[in-house]
């Protein structure tokens, strides 16, 4: 949808482009430092939720909120990076399509539905299996804000594979994680290819 959205005519559309993507340019590390510091029971945003009226919330401390705020930060430094993909392929869509929109009276949801999203097939898919296989080895977050905790609510593949590597020093069943998580990466890729030949065939088709 933010890719939608900064592709219609924004006053000083070029400057919000910019600032949705500023987070993929930081470095990881930098972000998840910044996100731990603002997470903190006494940090900025727990500070503005109890201005609010809304009460201080365990972001990195409980076991219920944890992995939604790995997930607050993958998001942030994700979003401006993978929206730049869809950005490109809703600009190649020929405005001829939109224009026989317009002149059928389509108004934006319809034209959405039947326009750009069956344009924007091809690259979706590509952001949604590359999204997915990039938060399959999620790492930087999880390490150096909770650790795979509290209660390993946090404990990713990549994460526990690092831990039992490092930390229990079992390297060969460390080694047997990291082959599993490639194999469950490999049958994203795989699916990825299958649903584009499917694509390549319906358009030939067409």
């Amino acid at each position: 949808m933010l890719a939608v959205l900064m592709t219609r005519r924004l006053h000083l559309r070029g400057l919000w482009r910019i600032l949705l993507f500023v987070p993929a340019t930081i470095p990881i590390v930098g972000s998840s430092i910044v996100w731990g510091i603002a997470m903190r029971p006494d940090g900025p945003l727990n500070a503005i939720l109890d201005a609010l009226g809304l009460g201080r919330q365990p972001f990195l401390t409980s076991s219920t909120h944890a992995l939604a705020s790995i997930m607050l930060v993958a998001t942030w430094v994700g979003v401006g990076y993978w929206m730049l993909f869809l950005i490109s392929g809703i600009e190649a869509i020929p405005d001829e399509y939109y224009e026989a929109a317009r002149l059928d009276r389509a108004g934006p949801i319809r034209t959405f539905f039947h326009i750009t999203l069956p344009m924007l097939k091809r690259p979706l898919l590509f952001v949604l299996v590359a999204d997915t296989v990039a938060n399959f080895v999620l790492f930087v977050p999880i390490q150096m804000l909770t650790g795979g905790g509290p209660q390993n609510s946090t404990t990713m593949l990549m994460f526990d594979a690092y831990r039992t590597s490092y930390t229990y020093s079992d390297k060969n069943l460390g080694a047997a994680q990291v082959i599993v998580l490639t194999l469950i990466m490999l049958i994203f890729v795989a699916a990825q290819f299958a649903l584009l030949r499917e694509d390549e065939k319906g358009g030939r088709n067409g």
